[in-house]
């Protein structure tokens, strides 16, 4: 699968894929859609932003280890999927995939993507979820969605009958969409607040529980097995 997803034109990070992935049900997979990268302007920063591992370093750093040093991003994730960060994290991370939809950092954390990195995000998101097969992406950030209709309306392998804006809550438009291939096989895209800054996880936990109530059981089931065991 490296080899794959290491070819994929404009991915200069390979995507955090967790050991168990591949062995669950295809209505089970979930891929994790961050939004960027950044770094501090320093040398060792910025030299650690040309490894094509940085996603997956932060991954297992931040989200599994909890150095979750001036951020919240991943705290607030977790705690909008599960009301609480003191779950099994390996177990979740590893049982789900997760790349960042920008594909080049950021020059620090005030910088916006431009346009055109969201028109190029989705052309290398297309190709990551040819390889990865998620049935359910969830976005950290709805900025990605408005570009959606523009990025597909010359690409032949995948359509979607456009984005629907769902709940407000608290200043931000919880938004979602269908992503069809040409065999008629669907993934669902759901994009809620980005996490990192005036983000109401207890809000926006009751809609993920109503959105993907299913995928969160499966989960919740899962970290429960491994607990008990």
């Amino acid at each position: 699968m490296d080899k794959a997803l290491e070819k994929i034109n404009g991915l200069k990070w390979i995507p955090w894929v967790g050991n168990q992935y591949n062995f669950i049900e295809i209505d089970s997979k979930m891929l994790i859609v961050g939004e960027s990268h950044y770094h501090d302007n320093t040398k060792q920063s910025i030299e650690n932003h040309n490894s094509p591992n940085l996603t997956r370093e932060v991954i297992e750093e931040m989200a599994i280890g909890r150095d979750y040093y001036e951020t919240r991003i991943f705290q607030n994730f977790h705690k909008a999927l599960f009301r609480n960060d003191e779950f099994n994290s390996s177990v979740f991370w590893n049982l789900v995939s997760f790349y960042n939809f920008i594909q080049r950092p950021m020059n620090s954390n005030k910088e916006r993507p431009s346009d055109d990195d969201y028109y190029n995000g989705w052309l290398s998101f297309v190709e990551v979820v040819k390889i990865l097969k998620p049935k359910t992406c969830l976005f950290i950030g709805n900025s990605a969605a408005n570009y959606l209709d523009h990025a597909l309306y010359k690409n032949s392998d995948y359509s979607s009958q456009g984005v629907k804006w769902e709940d407000c809550i608290s200043n931000a438009y919880a938004k979602s969409a269908i992503l069809s291939d040409k065999e008629g096989n669907c993934i669902n895209l759901i994009f809620i607040r980005h996490t990192s800054q005036m983000f109401s996880w207890d809000k926006w936990n009751t809609y993920l529980r109503k959105k993907i109530s299913s995928e969160l059981e499966w989960f919740n089931g899962k970290l429960i097995e491994i607990k008990v065991q």
